[in-house]
């Protein structure tokens, strides 16, 4: 899921700004709510517009904004990101999936927040459970789509995110926060939960095989929040050759695993030595009051669920 994130001047972001006037190539503009930010989105492809009204809450036109997505095809074929933290500008050349629009509209929204407001971003899942917020983050393809998902099923669970979320220290407690009215989810997860079939059949598939679609439809208004306060960190990982399924570990050892790793997120945008202390700071900061522990996923989806909502009980 890497691709590359280049910091670039303001000098270098003006001539993409004129290039982009000149071809008049600016034919949508939308602004979305991103926890309180207002990004900006101008592109010429009207899927990408449509997929990104579906997704975030709205806001009006008259709302000046934070940060501003660009997304256009410059003749090459190579997707990349450009980025200009003064005026936080973030082009998207070449981009194929929506996926990357989303998380780099996330990240983006992330950067202001972390660097203004004392707001922090999570690439993870998260969810409530008998009032008691869980995280899980890993890297892609360890499960937390499916876990979300399988956790989301039981009694007294509801969703805060499934992909996104960000964090803000109240006294002794981390507020979680959603981050998107709907969420943009892959095919597949029917395969696992059942109960999903009528939400991937109504679905409108892109060329990726992912679809924004409405929880509240099937599930209802009462499986969704877009609060709650953190009590456990779950990092996910699937080791075949490990035969402990669930340990919990130190601060320490989660502080160590998320900074090595990048904090699991590659669409960070600006990665400097000051960021990093940062972001270092307020994963230690969060450890302090969630609960670290590593499951690996190799047993069934459903022996998993049960393992994290038992170590969360």
């Amino acid at each position: 899921m890497s691709y590359p994130i280049n910091i670039v001047s303001p000098q270098e972001a003006d001539h993409n700004w004129r290039s982009l006037l000149k071809g008049k190539k600016i034919r949508y503009e939308r602004k979305a709510d991103i926890n309180g930010c207002c990004i900006k989105l101008m592109t010429d492809k009207v899927e990408t517009v449509n997929t990104f009204d579906e997704n975030f809450y709205h806001l009006s036109e008259k709302i000046r904004s934070h940060g501003r997505l660009l997304v256009f095809d410059d003749g090459g074929e190579n997707f990349r990101v450009e980025y200009e933290p003064i005026s936080r500008s973030a082009f998207l050349w070449n981009c194929n999936y929506y996926g990357y629009v989303k998380s780099i509209a996330l990240a983006l929204a992330g950067d202001i927040l972390e660097d203004l407001h004392r707001f922090y971003s999570v690439h993870g899942a998260c969810l409530d459970y008998r009032g008691e917020g869980i995280a899980l983050v890993g890297p892609s393809g360890a499960g937390k789509t499916t876990l979300s998902y399988g956790i989301l099923r039981r009694e007294k669970s509801k969703l805060i995110s499934d992909d996104w979320f960000y964090v803000r220290f109240q006294g002794r407690e981390a507020t979680i926060m959603s981050s998107e009215k709907e969420v943009y989810i892959r095919g597949g997860i029917e395969k696992n939960w059942k109960d999903f079939e009528p939400l991937i059949e109504d679905a409108r598939f892109d060329k990726k095989g992912r679809a924004v679609v409405n929880l509240k439809n099937l599930l209802g208004g009462e499986k969704i929040r877009s609060v709650t306060s953190l009590s456990t960190f779950v990092l996910l990982k699937r080791d075949f050759k490990d035969e402990n399924l669930i340990e919990e570990v130190s601060r320490e050892e989660m502080l160590k695993l998320m900074v090595e790793n990048n904090f699991y997120n590659p669409h960070l945008l600006v990665r400097d030595k000051r960021k990093q202390k940062l972001r270092k700071r307020f994963i230690k900061n969060l450890l302090d009051v969630a609960k670290p522990i590593v499951v690996n996923t190799t047993a069934t989806p459903e022996e998993t669920v049960d393992l994290i909502l038992e170590a969360v009980s």
